[in-house]
This record gives structure tokens, sequence and C-alpha cells, in this order.
């Protein structure tokens, strides 16, 4: 009878202590799997990562080809790097500014043998999807109601200005545009906005349907062309390195990069219409093809695996 009496309180003092324990540890209800031996530490918001190394393993052959140089185990700045030694080593044809009328006329297309080609921000006061943002591809000039070369990343804002050759008449910036809607855009820096292309106090905003492919141009000349095609702007109107394209808040990673960008690149898909230009470009065999591709047509995830950002871009190599 004692001994019973003995165990009762022996196992109502157990319960007791149990029941009051400040062990953090809480235990895994999985099986086969071990108890941490540690909590795990919350994100550092003062100190932010790059994307992890994506699952790659959908890579299309051709793609594979072509990135064979790059470490895609790296993260951050690193693999910038690697990236721009490739998109500046794989640019093999330089074109000409007047090349361009002809290079946009094989790449903007509205499908193949089309007539018609895209129009990047549009016409004005147009609220309706890409096929609305036509012209005739011949139709080209300098006066209201043609077709123009529109530098998406302003000439002025460059470092120095890009004039029109090297990155001044790069085909993976130059699209074809309104003249009278380019003209409105002028060098206004792109800033937020939402609905159709517009500008907005001191910026321009591209429009929903646009705002993915002018990140992703605007990524790339910075890869390619480093601190002359900086993405950050400063505001206070200087030219020198710090100057930029886009009005935002600085990458934490990368100061020179914005996030506007980063949230434009996940919110807007890649379109087949950026994917057939890209093709081309990376094709030597076109006659007016570079020779190089942009990578962030490629796989929108790439930008995140450098630059973080608040959501992931998707990515398109997945599985």
């Amino acid at each position: 009878m004692r001994m019973n009496l003995l165990l009762v309180t022996f196992a109502s003092l157990l319960l007791s202590v149990s029941s009051c324990t400040k062990d953090p540890i809480i235990t895994d209800p999985t099986p086969g799997k071990e108890k941490p031996t540690e909590p795990t530490k919350p994100i550092d918001p003062s100190k932010p990562e790059p994307g992890k190394p994506g699952d790659f393993s959908n890579m299309p052959k051709e793609q594979a080809d072509y990135y064979k140089t790059v470490d895609f185990k790296k993260t951050g700045m690193a693999l910038k790097e690697d990236l721009a030694k490739l998109t500046n080593d794989a640019h093999k044809r330089f074109l000409s500014y007047g090349d361009i009328w002809e290079a946009s006329k094989a790449t903007d297309v509205v499908s193949v043998g089309s007539n018609e080609v895209y129009l990047l921000y549009g016409h004005e006061g147009v609220t309706s999807g890409k096929t609305a943002y036509t012209r005739n591809k011949n139709n080209h000039g300098g006066n209201e109601g043609q077709w123009n070369r529109e530098h998406t990343y302003a000439k002025s804002l460059g470092t120095p200005n890009l004039q029109e050759t090297g990155p001044g008449s790069d085909a993976h910036h130059l699209r074809p545009a309104d003249v009278k809607w380019n003209s409105e855009r002028g060098n206004l820096p792109f800033i937020a906005g939402s609905g159709v292309s517009k500008a907005i106090a001191k910026g321009w905003y591209p429009g929903d349907e646009w705002k993915g492919d002018v990140a992703r141009m605007m990524m790339y000349m910075y890869v390619r062309y480093g601190d002359r095609c900086i993405p950050k702007y400063d505001a206070s109107g200087n030219k020198g390195i710090g100057s930029g394209v886009v009005i935002g808040t600085a990458n934490k990673i990368d100061p020179k990069m914005v996030e506007l960008l980063l949230e434009w690149n996940e919110q807007d898909p890649v379109s087949e219409f950026e994917k057939r230009r890209n093709e081309y470009h990376g094709n030597r065999s076109n006659k007016y093809a570079q020779g190089n591709r942009n990578p962030f047509i490629d796989n929108p995830y790439l930008a995140t695996q450098i630059w973080g950002g608040t959501k992931p871009a998707e990515n398109t190599w997945k599985k």
C-alpha cells in the first residue's frame, strides 16, 4: 500500500515539473526525425540575402549550352559577375543605330510573318491588351502616326550619355514606340504606377502590359554595361556614378539596383513575344542577331538569385 502511494506521489511530482518547464524546444512529432539541438534563428532584416540557387533541371538544351560557363550554384554578386562575363563575351555582332530599324522588323512583329510590330508603352489612352499596341512595321520614321526607336534606357541618363553607339544601339533595349507617345516619355526615369503608360510626377510608368519587359531590359543593361547603365536614379540630378534610369528604393544587396525592377520582374511574367526576341538575338545565324541573350528573359528567377527581393520571380527552368 505504501509502495503504491509513493508511486502516485512520484508521478504527480513529474507532472508538476513538466507543466511548468521553460524549455523552448518543442518535440518534433514526426517519427524518425531528431529533435533540433537549438531553436531556428529568425531572419535578420538588416542582413538581406539573395535567393537560394534554384532547381534548374528543366533548362532547355540550347540554353544549357549557352550558359555552360555560368556556375548556377553561386548567388548574389558572384552570379551577376558570371552572367556579366558571358553576356559580354557572347555579344559578337555590334549593330549600328540604323540596323535597329531592320532588327526591330524581325524581332518585334506580333507573330511570325505579321506586318505589325508591337509598340512599347502603346498609344496615349490605350486601355486593353497588347494587340491594341501595334503599327505597320514599315510605317516608321519621326512623324506623328509612325513608330521610332525607343531607347528604353534613356540615352541622357547613362553614365556618360549613351549616344547611339555601344549601349546606345544595343537591340536588347531598343524597341518600336509610337512617335508622339515616346516624346511624352522623353528621358523621364521609370517610376511606380498602375494602369496604362503615363507620366507621373517626375517619372514615367511604362504600363501594366510592359513593366516586366522594362525591368528585364534594365537588368540586362546593368549586367551588360555595368556602371554605364546603373538602374538606381540619383534624384539630385547628378550624372556621375550613381545616376540611372529608375526612381525607387535601392536594393540592400546591391545599392545600384532598384527594388522596383525586382517587383515588376515578379509581377509581369515573361511573354512569348519577349522569348521570341531573345531567341532571335541568341542565334548568330540571324542577320541582325547580336549573339547574346537577356538572361532574365530566359529565367526571371536569376534576378531573385542575385538581388533577392520581396517575392521570388518565376523559375522557368524548374520541373
